[in-house]
């Protein structure tokens, strides 16, 4: 049967039943009445067979009064009835009335607050009873209708009911403190016209797809105008009830997550950029150049890395401060990043170091050019905290096609030709190649063994004689370390020192140079009766770290060395960095009565005034200087006034370097005490360079510097022995 006849012949069906309308009272007015009148009528040969006299009965006026007083016993009846049914039903209908009002105004307005009324007393267990307790019933679940509904209303959430094509056809007050609206202005609206233009085809998507689905989904996060013009970050959950009498709509959870999207993006660009400079971070960058090298893989796209490098940052730091380092950091940044394309990628990788990613088919070729501005870009001095300064950067290049002959990454590649272009005199850009690998690798395997060279006594001192020119006479040694590699043979200290500090391997290493050199000019002293000085250089590394003072200490107690033989060598770097630590360390090693020697005088920075306020004993004038004293007269003013200004200051005056005769006998002339060089006697292991032993033989550096100023020859070795001076010949110091 189709759903029409059903509907018809309920409806008959209700029809035919009873019916309580507005004419109750009426029909049971009639049936009362009609009653009454019908008892009136059946009454007269009833009163007969009470005994009532049969003509009596018969008559009209009997008959009419018994019909009479049946009219009026049901009138009375009916008025009786009217009167106590019917006020209670007022009540029930009072009741009823002021909760159909309080729903009909709560629609309109959305207050469902006053929607309810109080309950009515039930005093009988009759049908009206049932029926004021089946209306109680009815109060107490409007009521729970209540609490749900006032869950909503105040629920944080926007909740919105729209049509299938997205007019708004409801919504929670919350709209108002979440986007400004006041509740019911939106009623009517297209939400899309809400939505962020760049977010509303997704949204209008999603919103369809979930019309067509099964079942409620989240919408991507969009944003949403807020009354204010402003735009706030939203997710929203849909759900489609369309089919349920009760809502016949699109139901929209909507919640604001404008707070925890502004936290996420924080946290990401705390996690991806560099807080000083603003530009991506090591990790963002390494993303990127995993992409760009797969994309070179799948597609043969090449790319391209510089690897910039600060020259001076630390020097920056040391006498500007850091906040001067980081003001010249973001100047560079900014430089740099002028120099590149809109594509390119430019990341701070850590302290001052910097990396540019180039991609496309023409990065290769770029790479060079790009370099070259911006090398050009930071010639340009840079002012910070009030001074000029000149951002030195060494520039590191490599390519896929050159990083890819050698079996290693883009960025280890740049790394490795940075290292080569700062160590080859800096300032300057040097492109990648194979044997710099080759190179790099050697340099690590031999760091790692330098690990190991302390702990198997691979490490050994070799001495320097210290000349009096005018007496020719030995008045002190320099020790140099040389690695003594057990498949190497042995290792001259440039090739290792500079591994040493940058590992941090310098301190314990000159830790034992002090230990070994004073070990060494003490027993000296106790062969010889003589007391040679001993000079030690003192890196910047070893002297900044706090156990310097008590490993000199330590040294000469063990030693039993008399501290005035100790000469520590330091270098002018020392006095641009903490000179209030570097005074005060100075100080104690003066306090402990060891001598102090300015390493390469001249060659460092600028500022004299260190020789006035740092305690110095002697300045040694660096071979630079020397090379020319006998054929330049510009070098020779330089020594001359080097000599003036130690007299001035009654510092001793060591010139290093010496290899020639005419430069020895320019130095005397010129008033230099003493001096060291190849032509005065080569660094020797202690059993060739002991004074003793220089007295013993024939040709050796003392008679030969009595005798007449001839060129240094070597020094000879024992019968049967290679010589071991031409082994150890190095003219680097530790």
């Amino acid at each position: 049967m189709s759903p029409v006849p059903i509907e018809i012949s309920t409806v008959r069906r209700r029809r035919r039943g009873f019916r309580l309308t507005s004419r109750v009272f009426w029909d049971l007015a009639v049936w009362m009445i009609g009653l009454g009148i019908a008892v009136g009528l059946v009454f007269p040969p009833f009163a007969t067979g009470l005994g009532v006299p049969a003509e009596y009965a018969e008559r009209p006026l009997f008959q009419a009064a018994c019909l009479g007083a049946g009219f009026l016993v049901g009138a009375l009846s009916y008025a009786l009835c009217r009167c106590l049914v019917g006020g209670r039903l007022a009540v029930l209908s009072s009741h009823l009335r002021s909760v159909a009002q309080g729903i009909s105004q709560a629609s309109r307005t959305g207050d469902w607050a006053q929607s309810t009324s109080q309950r009515i007393r039930v005093d009988s267990d009759d049908q009206l009873g049932e029926t004021a307790q089946a209306f109680n019933s009815l109060l107490d679940a409007l009521e729970a209708g209540e609490h749900f509904r006032s869950l909503v209303r105040n629920a944080s959430d926007v909740i919105t009911v729209v049509d299938p094509a997205g007019t708004v056809t409801y919504q929670t007050p919350s709209v108002g403190w979440v986007l400004g609206y006041p509740p019911g202005t939106l009623i009517g609206t297209d939400i899309h016209a809400l939505v962020h233009p760049e977010d509303a085809r997704t949204f209008r998507d999603q919103l369809a797809s979930v019309v067509r689905g099964p079942s409620p989904a989240p919408c991507p996060a969009v944003r949403i105008r807020h009354r204010n013009g402003s735009w706030r970050w939203t997710e929203t959950v849909v759900n489609d009830l369309l089919d349920d009498p009760a809502v016949t709509g699109v139901v929209l959870t909507t919640r604001d997550v404008s707070d925890r999207r502004e936290l996420e993006e924080q946290l990401r660009t705390q996690a991806f950029y560099d807080p000083l400079t603003g530009l991506p971070n090591r990790a963002l960058f390494m993303d990127r150049l995993r992409a760009a090298e797969e994309l070179e893989r799948d597609t043969g796209t090449p790319a391209a890395v510089l690897f910039l490098d600060l020259d001076n940052l630390k020097t920056v730091n040391d006498t500007l401060g850091h906040d001067g380092g980081d003001a010249l950091l973001e100047v560079v940044a900014q430089r740099v990043g002028a120099c590149l394309r809109p594509g390119d990628t430019l990341a701070r990788l850590a302290g001052d170091e910097f990396a540019v990613l180039l991609g496309g088919p023409q990065s290769g070729e770029m790479a060079l050019r790009v370099a070259e501005r911006i090398l050009g870009a930071l010639r340009e001095p840079v002012l910070v905290v009030d001074r000029m300064v000149r951002a030195g950067l060494s520039i590191g290049l490599a390519t896929t096609a050159t990083a890819g002959v050698s079996g290693i990454g883009l960025l280890r590649a740049a790394d490795i030709a940075m290292y080569v272009a700062k160590t080859s005199g800096k300032g300057r850009c040097e492109a990648f190649q194979p044997s710099h690998h080759a190179d790099h690798l050697e340099r690590e395997r031999l760091q790692a063994g330098l690990y190991q060279a302390l702990e198997r006594h691979e490490l050994v001192l070799h001495y320097q004689p210290i000349v009096d020119l005018a007496s020719r006479e030995i008045n002190g040694y320099e020790a140099l370390v040389r690695w003594q590699h057990p498949e190497r043979g042995l290792v001259p200290p440039a090739q290792f020192i500079t591994l040493a500090e940058d590992s941090g391997l310098i301190v314990p290493i000159g830790r034992w140079i002090l230990r070994e050199a004073t070990r060494q000019a003490a027993a000296w002293q106790r062969i010889d009766g003589r007391a040679p000085r001993m000079s030690v250089n003192v890196s910047v590394c070893q002297f900044r770290h706090p156990d310097l003072v008590d490993d000199v200490t330590e040294a000469l107690r063990a030693s039993g060395l008399a501290p005035d033989r100790l000469t520590l060598e330091i270098t002018e770097s020392l006095f641009a960095q903490d000179t209030t630590g570097t005074t005060l360390k100075l100080e104690q090693l003066k306090a402990l009565g060891v001598r102090l020697a300015l390493d390469d005088f001249g060659t460092g920075y600028s500022s004299l005034s260190y020789l006035r306020r740092f305690p110095i004993d002697i300045l040694k004038i660096d071979k630079s200087f020397v090379d020319g004293v006998a054929t330049s007269c510009e070098d020779r003013a330089v020594i001359g006034a080097i000599v003036a200004l130690g007299q001035t200051l009654h510092l001793d005056l060591v010139a290093e370097g010496i290899e020639t005769a005419e430069e020895l006998a320019a130095l005397e002339a010129l008033g230099v005490q003493s001096g060291q060089g190849y032509h005065l006697g080569r660094p020797a292991p202690p059993q060739y360079a002991s004074p003793g032993a220089e007295r013993r033989r024939s040709g050796s550096p003392g008679t030969a510097l009595r005798s007449a100023p001839a060129p240094r020859a070597a020094t000879a070795a024992s019968p049967g022995q290679d010589d071991p001076v031409r082994e150890a010949a190095s003219p680097g110091h530790s």
